[in-house]
């Protein structure tokens, strides 16, 4: 009887820190989104000042991601994966400038 060892490969982990800034004059709110590698305590995406609301920077960091290849569409909605390798840290609001 042959038994095969599966390695089990290490979830990549990532920070993902939103900060938003609401724009009086026109009603909109714009955020941005920093990505950080835990392993390596390096950023490796930065969104810049993107349109939207609500949690959507959480959505934005996760396009950063798809678009440097570590992570795959599909498992986009996998709550319980995504629950196990994002950290999510809502910065709440700030001024335009240090978006």
């Amino acid at each position: 009887m042959v038994h095969k060892i599966l390695k089990s490969k290490k979830l990549k982990k990532y920070i993902i820190i939103g900060k938003r800034w609401f724009d009086k004059v026109n009603g909109n709110t714009y955020h941005s989104t920093t990505v950080i590698d835990v392993d390596t305590n390096e950023q490796v995406a930065y969104s810049g000042v993107v349109y939207g609301y609500g949690d959507s920077w959480k959505q934005t960091g996760y396009d950063e991601l798809k678009k440097l290849g570590l992570v795959k569409e599909e498992d986009r909605f996998n709550h319980e994966l995504n629950h196990k390798r994002f950290i999510y840290v809502d910065a709440g609001y700030h001024n335009k400038r240090d978006l």
